[in-house]
């Protein structure tokens, strides 16, 4: 898969993006820190190639999260909760790409379950039924409009 990258992380943006990611996805015992994903800026550029207006919303914060002497999720609460939600999608996007991360956390990828064929229709099965007809039909009259 190919994928043009017209975004370009400013040295500033860049570096609110490491915080960012530092952040949101430190890493823990099962998963993998952003940071320390070998593709992290592969998979970033793809994440912000995706879509124009999240990309706006990376970019801002990124320069926000750039400035700031610490970045906490108290500092985040202050910001516009839109913006930061849809930064937050991005970096969340390019995490969940990577497969290492996929791995750590037990994700076994798209698998194809066939329907059952040997349970029949639910919907027929008589004690479901039952009960909705021995009840009989329900009807109410809509108003008239005046």
């Amino acid at each position: 898969m190919t994928v043009t990258v017209n975004v370009s992380l400013t040295g500033r943006a860049r570096l609110g993006a490491i915080r960012l990611a530092d952040l949101w996805f430190p890493g823990s015992a099962v998963s993998p820190a952003m940071t320390a994903l070998p593709e992290y800026a592969a998979l970033l550029d793809v994440a912000l190639a995706a879509n124009a207006e999240l990309t706006a919303a990376f970019l801002e914060i990124a320069e926000r999260a750039a400035d700031v002497a610490e970045l906490t999720a108290q500092t985040l609460e202050n910001w516009p909760a839109d913006v930061v939600e849809g930064a937050y999608t991005v970096a969340m996007c390019a995490y969940y790409m990577s497969k290492a991360v996929r791995t750590a956390i037990g994700y076994p990828g798209q698998q194809r379950v066939p329907a059952a064929r040997d349970i029949g229709n639910p919907a027929l099965i008589e004690e479901l039924l039952a009960p909705v007809l021995a009840r009989g039909a329900l009807y109410v009259a809509t108003p008239a409009l005046q």
